[in-house]
């Protein structure tokens, strides 16, 4: 296994991750995120969304060329203040390791290459929203639900 940088040429094997993803939500969750939604017009519209976005940083976890697990963080610029360093925090989303993958650590090694990456980049948080089911991953690798986040709804989604 080999944990890296997400590049360009992974960005197709990244739609089809996060398209399994969303198919095990819809499962898992009865959700209905593909409902009417075209597989291919999909990945295409993700595709371009990565090439277009620079905003998230990738991750990945390869075996034999093929991405077992993958995770994004976009990372946010702290306002500077009074004698302190600018620093800043890090949204991580769309974490996924392959259902024939998981229980074997990678998730966790994939989050720990994150968290130093993140460090040397001075960030001081990380932060997610998991899922129900995925809240005690979220602990075991170090996350705890102390902040009180507020959230203002504004697509009325």
């Amino acid at each position: 296994m080999n944990i890296r940088f997400g590049e360009e040429n992974d960005y197709l094997q990244l739609a089809e991750l996060k398209w399994l993803h969303m198919e095990e939500d819809d499962m898992d969750y009865n959700e209905i995120n593909l409902l009417g939604v075209d597989r291919q017009v999909f990945i295409s519209e993700y595709v371009s969304f990565l090439k277009m976005n620079s905003s998230y940083q990738i991750f990945v976890a390869e075996e034999d060329g093929s991405i077992i697990s993958a995770m994004f963080i976009c990372i946010i610029p702290k306002l500077p203040k009074p004698n302190r360093k600018s620093e800043s925090i890090a949204y991580l989303t769309s974490v996924y390791t392959r259902k024939e993958y998981r229980n074997k650590e990678i998730g966790s090694k994939l989050l720990a290459f994150i968290k130093d990456y993140a460090i040397k980049q001075k960030c001081e948080l990380l932060f997610v929203w998991p899922s129900d089911k995925s809240v005690h991953w979220y602990e075991r690798n170090g996350f705890s639900n102390e902040n009180e986040i507020y959230e203002c709804g504004l697509l009325g989604e």
